[in-house]
């Protein structure tokens, strides 16, 4: 096998597939980077157990061929070069792949490629066909509120659910829950419901092509999903179980309503923040009429005070409430509007956070418990 291209592409292309890798993975083999030459087009596949990621380029081709290549070997050395031409060769009595730039030369050995699986292919059952811009709203709207380490994989993959036009996406770790719906004029009428892993979604994030938009693609045969998104295609495991009804924790109604600038709020919370301790990294919020007072305190670290200006208006002021501040910036950094929405209760009952132009997206969160 020979070709040549830019290093920066093949380099990017490599850390794409790359992260189909596990960190944990027990078999050698899926340890490496199948690549493989037909005339100019180069196929790049790595995968684990339940996860894969085929990546296509275009160079300039030499001889036709396949190889394994260990992943962490050539990524690491790729993303040393600067954006120049690289030759990339394996002859066929050699178990080495030979890179050469212009002032170098590099020898990597490679893996035994007899044994790597093909790319899997599956006959869809059902496909939803996304506008790049709506599949990445629902993500990123959603998918930080997954649980990251949880022993109920319901928890760690985003609920979405199809009816009609109408698309929700619903992340939740049990103590904050985020709902984006989206309307997509060209879907069909059929319902159903899918549990996607956020490992998959935070891919599709990290693809989406921003300056040439492309449509995004989700094909699912029973336990297993397809995401085709231009030259790149990605193969997951659906998590199997059953979502919890997501509208129970939304309280029927609620006795304040919050109207604060987004971006005084964003910032007054990171600078307070700094003053917080503890696994929940507490920020107290006192709402009165007029204006927010935020606080925290640490033994080590002094403390800190700021007030935002607010309108609230509600039967139950002024309302003290503390929460885990890195869940409410979270929130913050995951939306666009001037004005954010804050709804309280009491103390201690879920609140739910909203951009005030955007209905469509709501975040309930879960106040922690202090002591006075």
């Amino acid at each position: 096998m020979q070709f040549s291209c830019e290093s920066a592409q093949l380099a990017k292309s490599v850390n794409i597939v790359r992260k189909a890798i596990s960190s944990s993975h027990n078999a050698p083999i899926f340890s490496g980077i199948h690549i493989t030459l037909e005339g100019n087009t180069l196929e790049l596949i790595a995968m684990d157990i339940n996860f894969s990621m085929k990546k296509v380029i275009e160079v300039n081709g030499a001889e036709n061929g396949d190889i394994l290549v260990p992943a962490q070997s050539i990524g690491d050395l790729l993303a040393k070069f600067n954006s120049e031409v690289l030759t990339l060769q394996q002859k066929a009595e050699e178990s080495e792949l030979t890179i050469t730039s212009e002032t170098g030369t590099y020898h990597i050995p490679l893996l035994d490629k007899k044994d790597f699986p093909a790319f899997p292919n599956i006959e869809e059952e059902r496909t939803l066909t996304l506008p790049e811009d709506i599949i990445g709203s629902l993500i990123r709207q959603t998918v930080y509120a997954c649980s990251v380490d949880d022993p109920r994989p319901v928890f760690t993959g985003v609920y979405m659910e199809k009816k009609g036009q109408n698309i929700t996406c619903v992340g939740t770790n049990t103590h904050r829950l985020a709902i984006k719906t989206a309307v997509v004029e060209q879907a069909d009428d059929s319902e159903y419901s899918l549990l996607i892993p956020a490992r998959v979604l935070k891919e599709i994030a990290n693809n989406l092509n921003g300056d040439l938009p492309e449509d995004v693609c989700l094909a699912q045969k029973g336990s297993q999903i397809m995401v085709r998104m231009g030259s790149l295609s990605i193969l997951s495991s659906l998590i199997e179980g059953h979502f919890p009804d997501y509208s129970k924790p939304i309280p029927p109604s609620f006795n304040n309503r919050t109207v604060i600038n987004r971006v005084d709020m964003e910032q007054a919370i990171q600078r307070v923040a700094l003053f917080s301790q503890g696994e929940y990294n507490i920020v107290r919020l006192n709402l009165e009429a007029d204006k927010t007072v935020l606080s925290s305190a640490a033994s080590d670290r002094g403390q800190g005070m700021e007030i935002v200006n607010c309108t609230t208006t509600g039967t139950s002021l002024p309302l003290p409430i503390a929460f885990n501040s890195r869940y409410l910036m979270e929130f913050f950094k995951n939306i666009d509007s001037d004005q954010v929405v804050l709804e309280t209760n009491t103390s201690l009952s879920p609140a739910r956070l909203m951009p005030a132009d955007d209905p469509s997206y709501t975040y309930i969160v879960t106040p922690v418990r202090v002591i006075v």
